[in-house]
């Protein structure tokens, strides 16, 4: 589905006022739960994320290529990769695994929800235009499934960083989706609007 949300950017050979915060996050989060996996240790999780850490770094690639903001995307991915080597420098240094679980758990839910909300950031663009194209609804779709599957894995292991951040991002994403139900997905024009007005 995210791959429909490049194949836009691609074939429109723009990224439009779309925000590159998804992608960005999504690599870190699938990061963070990689080194939580090789922590904990979890062949699921662990395999999960080496694919999501790809993908989400190709996606990251694609995005830049075709935006007009350069400069901003090149800030928030320098930032997310000083992050995440500090994570991975910390967790070559930290004796104590249980810590180590915990504090990677934390830091993994809480990018977990970033970049599920991350399309969010274009809450107040969508509200003033009253329209969602700026919002990709294939990743906000995914997010939601992608979450579900989460929460359902995490309650069967019992794993409460898997479980509650899955469950929230689940309903962020079905928040989001009720957006594209109450706003068209394409912008009205001042002579569309007159015509319904009238």
């Amino acid at each position: 589905m995210i791959t429909l949300v490049c194949r836009q950017y691609v074939v429109n050979r723009t990224t439009a006022e779309a925000s590159p915060l998804p992608f960005i996050c999504g690599f870190l989060s699938s990061g963070l739960w990689l080194l939580y996996g090789i922590c904990k240790p979890d062949s699921k999780i662990i395999i999960v994320n080496v694919v999501g850490v790809l993908l989400m770094l190709s996606y990251s690639i694609v995005f830049y290529v075709y935006t007009f903001k350069k400069s901003s995307v090149l800030k928030q991915s320098l930032v997310a990769i000083i992050l995440y080597l500090v994570m991975v420098v910390y967790m070559s240094t930290e004796i104590d695994n249980e810590i180590l679980l915990v504090r990677l758990g934390y830091s993994a839910c809480l990018l977990t929800l970033l970049t599920i909300s991350a399309p969010m950031s274009k809450l107040f663009y969508v509200i003033r235009t009253k329209c969602t194209d700026c919002l990709p609804f294939p990743m906000i779709f995914m997010s939601f499934i992608v979450s579900s599957l989460w929460f359902i894995y995490g309650c069967i292991v019992q794993d409460v960083f898997l479980s509650i951040p899955n469950f929230i991002g689940a309903s962020l994403a079905v928040a989001q989706l009720s957006l594209f139900v109450v706003y068209p997905s394409v912008p009205q024009t001042p002579l569309l609007l007159k015509m319904t007005e009238a």
